[in-house]
């Protein structure tokens, strides 16, 4: 073997290295926060969570319409639970995104 061929192939493997060194660090990354589990069955367990949470936040709201006393602590009370009912909302949507970004590391892992 030659210096060029011996030079071209330390520059391949190199190459190889620098290339699949992200890769791999990524599978690893991901073995490390998921385990061995099934990432699209952690995806669906997110996305149902994030229906019963808003379920939930749905159901909260509705019994919030229904309340029969009134006055200053009624109304605040209301306006408390209606932040709340916001915030669970939120937590809903953001299980959702999560959700679909474990479906999509999962179509690359």
């Amino acid at each position: 073997m030659n210096f060029f061929s011996k030079a071209w192939d330390d520059v391949t493997s190199v190459a190889k290295d620098v290339v699949m060194a992200p890769s791999e660090i990524a599978h690893w990354t991901l073995n490390e926060m998921f385990g061995s589990g099934d990432l699209s069955k952690i995806a669906q367990e997110l996305a149902d969570l994030g229906k019963a949470v808003d379920g939930l936040g749905k159901d909260i709201d509705s019994c919030l319409s229904t309340l029969t006393w009134h006055g200053p602590a009624s109304d605040a009370f209301v306006s408390h639970a209606h932040g709340r009912v916001r915030e669970i909302s939120s937590v809903a949507d953001q299980l959702g995104e999560l959700s679909k970004s474990v479906a999509r590391l999962n179509s690359v892992f």
